[in-house]
């Protein structure tokens, strides 16, 4: 981005800055989603459960299946809740974090267009930031040298020159606020991409506890055997049907 002259004042609102918190905004909401929807997994998958199948344990295997299963479900959300939340609290960026190893991307996508993140006489932060430390001297010394000046052209011509140098400073630091909004955005990225991995793994982690807490009481069991005992008695002797009912008949 080039750095014109121009007349004193504010520049109009940055368009890159509000669609940079645009982008930081869709992505926390995306986060809030991934939590509702966690939690509510969560419960559907925990509170009818158990309930529905504790009629059915009959053994100590069943019982420790059914409390692993649902500590590991229980494990699973709150994974997913607490590493979703990470992108939704509050974070400070400074330029210094543009050497942090989670902004590499950033940095390969600086490095293909270096102007358009530094103007077009900075090569990195610190230069960006001497550059309008030296703009705002300029203009300071321009200003009290306009104070002290009563020939009328020379004072129009500082006036000009003093806006001109505020105005460049005031750019400058536009410049330095849309790096510090890009390595913001950046930062939430990195942190809505470990969300959903990790999101992921917690999704096979509830899985998997439904799944063992659901099959505990479906293992198979023995039936058990039973084993009668019959004495010899002069009672009178059975019908065909009785008979084939009665196994001390056979």
């Amino acid at each position: 981005m080039s750095i014109p002259d121009a007349p004193a004042g504010d520049p109009a609102p940055d368009p890159v800055l509000a669609d940079l918190r645009a982008s930081v905004n869709d992505m926390r909401a995306t986060a809030r989603w991934i939590v509702g929807a966690a939690a509510g997994v969560g419960a559907l998958v925990l509170a009818g459960g158990p309930l529905v199948i504790v009629k059915d344990l009959d053994d100590a295997g069943d019982v420790v299946a059914v409390v692993g299963g649902m500590l590991l479900a229980v494990i699973g959300v709150v994974w997913a809740v607490w590493r979703t939340s990470d992108v939704l609290s509050p974070r400070m960026a400074t330029l210094d974090d543009l050497g942090s190893p989670d902004l590499k991307g950033l940095r390969e996508l600086i490095g293909r267009s270096p102007a358009d993140f530094y103007g077009p006489r900075s090569a990195d932060p610190a230069a960006l930031w001497e550059e309008r430390r030296l703009r705002l001297t300029v203009a300071a010394r321009l200003e009290a040298l306009l104070a002290r000046e009563s020939d009328p052209v020379r004072t129009q011509i500082l006036a000009h020159e003093a806006a001109v140098a505020r105005r460049n400073a005031l750019l400058i630091q536009r410049l330095q606020q849309r790096l510090l909004a890009w390595i913001h955005a950046w930062q939430v990225r990195r942190s809505l991409l470990r969300a959903r991995r990790d999101t992921l793994f917690s999704a096979l982690l509830v899985l998997a506890g439904a799944v063992l807490y659901v099959t505990a009481p479906l293992d198979a069991k023995k039936e058990p055997t039973v084993v009668y005992v019959c004495e010899r008695d002069a009672s009178p002797p059975l019908n065909a049907v009785r008979a084939k009912e009665d196994p001390c008949a056979r």
